[in-house]
C-alpha cells in the first residue's frame, strides 16, 4: 500500500519561487510516524563563524600534538646520533688497541 506521489505542474509563465520569500531546499521524508518536512537553508554568519572556530579548534589540537611529538622524538634522535659517533670513535680505539696487544705495529697513541 504505497501511495503514489504525484509531480506538481507549473505552468509555463509562472515562476512559483517568486511568491516564497525563503530560499533553500525543502525535502519530504516518508516515515513510520508520519511524513515530516526538512527545511535546508544557507548558513547564516554565526553558523560560518562557529564552524571555522571548531575546524580552528581541530587544527590547533592537531598542530599541539604534532609539536608534542616532536618535543618528545627530538632528545631521543639527537641521543641516537651521539650514540652513533660514540659508537664509531670507541670501535675505532678497539680496534687499535687489538692490534696493539696482538704485537702489530700501531702503537697506541697519547
Amino acid at each position: 500500500m504505497t501511495r503514489q506521489v504525484e509531480p506538481e505542474i507549473i505552468p509555463p509563465g509562472q515562476d512559483n519561487r517568486g511568491s516564497r520569500r525563503m530560499s533553500g531546499v525543502w525535502m519530504r521524508v516518508d516515515e513510520r510516524d508520519g511524513v515530516r518536512r526538512v527545511y535546508l537553508s544557507r548558513p547564516s554568519i554565526p553558523s560560518i563563524l562557529v564552524g571555522l572556530l571548531i575546524i580552528s579548534f581541530v587544527g590547533a589540537l592537531a598542530f599541539l600534538a604534532m609539536a608534542g611529538l616532536l618535543l618528545f622524538w627530538m632528545p631521543i634522535l639527537i641521543g641516537g646520533v651521539v650514540l652513533a659517533f660514540l659508537s664509531a670513535a670507541l670501535r675505532r680505539h678497539w680496534y687499535r688497541l687489538r692490534t696493539w696487544w696482538a704485537g702489530g705495529s700501531n702503537l697506541p697513541r697519547k
